[in-house]
Order: structure tokens, then sequence, then C-alpha cells
């Protein structure tokens, strides 16, 4: 925030919006009082074209991001589609704050005429705010970040700021609140989901508990989860006593898993972070009755955690000691083991006006056999490579060799084919690649919310929901 006075200033246009997007057909805003109307001689192509051209990019799910409420409440810039039509391009991301809320950052990039006015604000967010307010804050945010650039369009003359009534509150700070909870945030959650069918019914329950301390030079991150996954099959079988009649028969799949965890971080420079993390618990899936790990970790990111928000590049190395005891003799002939491994994890995150990319690549091996190896690249790329044009890919691709948990026993048929355990395999992969075209009005920021509710029929003929 720039200062403390900035939750109290709100800015107005006194115009018309119908007026300045006449052929758009959008209504009058809440927060613009029409106390004044665009003079009877200014065509509305002209005004369309004069008004400010604002493009909304939300990067990383940012939290109340409603672009048909921006449209609404902000009748005076005209919203495009496309960042190559636009005057000022709004880049918004957003990180995880220490309270549990977000943090997030938004950048106002001006191009053509308002090319290098570049400006950033930053809004905090609590856990428990609810949309709605979290979308108001964002509309005075682009409505003080964005009146230096409407200062330079022909509606300027009708540009009011005004400040609202009461003290400016007081910026809180780590450092010199006092906090009757320590900076801790603790969270429980409770999760039931059932589904079923005629031959078929499927339960999951799961729980778990968090406790988290984050300042500046500390991260504390506690944590334990459960979850029991139910399967229930019902099977058509022969009658022994007589083959032409079917019995059925009922087959149930268990798989059951749980675990507690911790990591303790501390700031060592503007770049490395030192770590410990300890983790302990059980999976069927995996044949572990229990398992054990302790890891020392650093990571070091090549650029300042304060543009964490637009750029990242991470090394993170570990090197831990394991401990499993199994359910069933594994294929390396152990009830029960100890082995060390350690691991690099190498990440690059960017988040800029051309789209996003999330990259990792990460190797680690059993210090014992260094054969008993996994090798994993993955990430997403969303690009913007020209006027309506984006390219999506995401995936991943595994080499695997450090499946030492794989029971010796031979599965059964109906074991394999309900996965109840984890299968050997040397590799693993999904990919997802996606192309899109855009073309068209780029003016047009009509809300229409009618027949946005059509079900599960109309949604085969082809109609959106939403």
């Amino acid at each position: 925030m720039r200062s403390a006075f900035y939750s109290l200033v709100t800015i107005s246009v006194l115009a018309a919006p119908s007026a300045l997007l006449a052929q758009t057909g959008a209504g009058r805003p809440s927060s613009a009082p029409a106390s004044a109307s665009v003079a009877a001689s200014a065509a509305p192509d002209t005004i369309l074209k004069s008004a400010l051209r604002v493009y909304l990019d939300c990067q990383g799910g940012v939290r109340g991001c409603d672009r048909d409420f921006f449209v609404q409440e902000m009748g005076f810039v005209n919203w495009v589609r496309d960042r190559f039509d636009s005057d000022v391009h709004l880049l918004l991301t957003s990180l995880n704050a220490g309270n549990g809320g977000r943090e997030i950052t938004v950048n106002f990039l001006g191009q053509k005429n308002y090319a290098g006015k570049i400006d950033t604000l930053v809004i905090n967010t609590l856990p428990n705010d609810a949309d709605d307010r979290v979308r108001r804050e964002l509309v005075r945010t682009f409505q003080l970040g964005l009146a230096p650039f409407i200062a330079r369009t022909p509606i300027a003359s009708r540009l009011r700021l005004s400040l609202s009534g009461g003290p400016a509150p007081q910026q809180a700070n780590p450092r010199n609140v006092k906090d009757k909870w320590n900076f801790w945030l603790y969270r429980i959650d409770g999760n039931l989901q059932a589904n079923g069918e005629q031959l078929v019914k499927q339960t999951n329950l799961s729980t778990s508990i968090s406790a988290a301390r984050t300042t500046e030079q500390w991260k504390i991150n506690l944590g334990g989860s459960a979850s029991y996954n139910e399967r229930d099959f019902k099977v058509f079988v022969a009658n022994s006593s007589n083959p032409s009649v079917r019995d059925t028969v009922s087959v149930i799949v268990l798989q059951r898993a749980s675990s507690v965890n911790a990591l303790f971080g501390k700031t060592l420079t503007g770049h490395l972070t030192a770590g410990l993390k300890v983790s302990g618990g059980f999976s069927e899936v995996l044949n572990q009755r229990l398992s054990m790990r302790l890891a020392p970790a650093l990571e070091y990111n090549i650029f300042p955690w304060t543009e964490a928000t637009r750029r990242q590049l991470t090394l993170l190395y570990t090197l831990g000691l394991n401990h499993y005891q199994y359910n069933s003799t594994t294929v390396f002939n152990q009830d029960r083991e100890t082995r060390g491994n350690h691991s690099l994890l190498i990440a690059t995150s960017q988040r800029q006006k051309w789209g996003n990319t999330n990259l990792s690549l990460e190797g680690s091996h059993y210090l014992h056999d260094p054969q008993r190896n996994l090798l994993t690249l993955s990430g997403f790329v969303d690009l913007r490579l020209g006027r309506g044009f984006s390219l999506n890919f995401r995936g991943s691709a595994s080499r695997v060799r450090d499946q030492i948990y794989i029971a010796r026993s031979t599965q059964s048929e109906r074991d394999i084919l309900t996965q109840r355990q984890q299968l050997q395999t040397n590799f693993r992969y999904n990919m997802f690649v996606g192309v899109g075209y855009t073309f068209g009005s780029i003016y047009n920021t009509v809300v229409n919310q009618r027949f946005g509710t059509l079900g599960e029929s109309g949604r085969r003929f082809g109609f959106g929901g939403g």
C-alpha cells in the first residue's frame, strides 16, 4: 500500500456509463454517479475509442477476480479481451500470507501511448473474507491505479477523487503488533463424499489439522491428515448348485492412509533458506505399515524473494533418512529397512503479461543403491502468442526406479483392476495440450446471466453453465 489513506480513497467518474458504452448496452455501475451526462454532440464511437482500454489478467487463481463484476462497477473504461488491444494491462498475482489469507499484487502495465508507465499496488485479504469483499477491494485498487492513466483521456475532466470519513487506519506490522495468537494460524477440516449407483458404491472420509506460523525470519508448518476410501462392487457369479441362476457377491476394496508432518524454515539471506522436514505415517496403497522421514534442506532463489509474485528460480536440496516397516515382504526381501536418500529440485515460475509458466525438474536416489532413483519433469505453460491466440500445455513425465516398497507377493486380478495397491512401473506420464483462438468485438462488455443455469440437459446441447 502506498499510504495509510489508501483504503479510504475512492474514485468516481461524473458521466453516464450508458452513454460511454452506448454500443455495448452496459448499465450504470453503482460506484459511478450519473450527475452529469456526456455531451450529445459526442458520437458513441468517439467515446468508445477515447476511453481507456483495460485488459484483465488474473494469474495463479487470484481470489475475487470477477470480470463481470468489474465491468459493471467500472463502466468508464473499455474492458478488452486481448492484451494487444489494451492501453493498460492489469496483471494480478497472489501469494499465501502468514495469516492464511492472500497477498494480491496488482501491476498496472502501460502499453501503446502509455508504454513505460508502470505502477504496483498491493492488498491483503483474510482467510475468512467473503469473495464480495475481496472483489470490492480489487475494484477500489483498480480505480486508484488507473486514475493516472484516465487523467490522460478525454474523460479526465469528469474524474473525481474523494476521501471517506473517519481517521486513517494504522498499518499493521508483524514486527510491532501485539498478537495474542503470536502469529499462529490453525485449521481443522473434515470431509465426507459418497456416490454410487446400483452396482458400485464409494465412500471417502478424510480429515486434516494444521498449525502454521509465518514471520519474516521463520516459517513453521505442522500438520496431520487421515483418509479412508471404501469401494463396494456388486459382482454377478454363477450359482454353484444351479448355473443358470446368478448370485450377487459384494467385493469391498479398502484404502487407508494417515500422515503427520512438520516443516521448519529459517531465512538466512534474501536468497537462501535453511529448513528441516519431519514426517511419519502409513499407507496401505504403498504397502507401508509405518514410514518415517527426517530431512534437512537448503533452498536458494536466484531472484530476490521480494520478486516472488512475478518470477522465481529456485534450487532445493534435501538429504534425508527414511525408515519403513512393510505390510508384506517387498520384492527386495525386506520387511523393514532404514535408507538414506537425497534429492535436488530445480523450479522456475514466471508470471508476465505474455503468460505464465511453472516448470520443475526433480531427481532423487537412495544412497545405498543409486539405481533406485526417480527423475520427474513437470509443469505448465500458458502463452499468449498473438492477438487472440493462446497455447496451453501442462503435464509431467517420470522415470520410476525407486519403488522399494512393492510387495513380493503376486497381486490378484481383483487387486490389479481395483488398484488396491501401487503397481510396479518404470514410468508415469500425463499431458494436456490446448490451443485457442478468439476473434470478434473487443468492446462488447455486456453482462447477461440469463439462461446461465440450464442444468445437465442444457450442457449436453452445448449451453455453458454459469
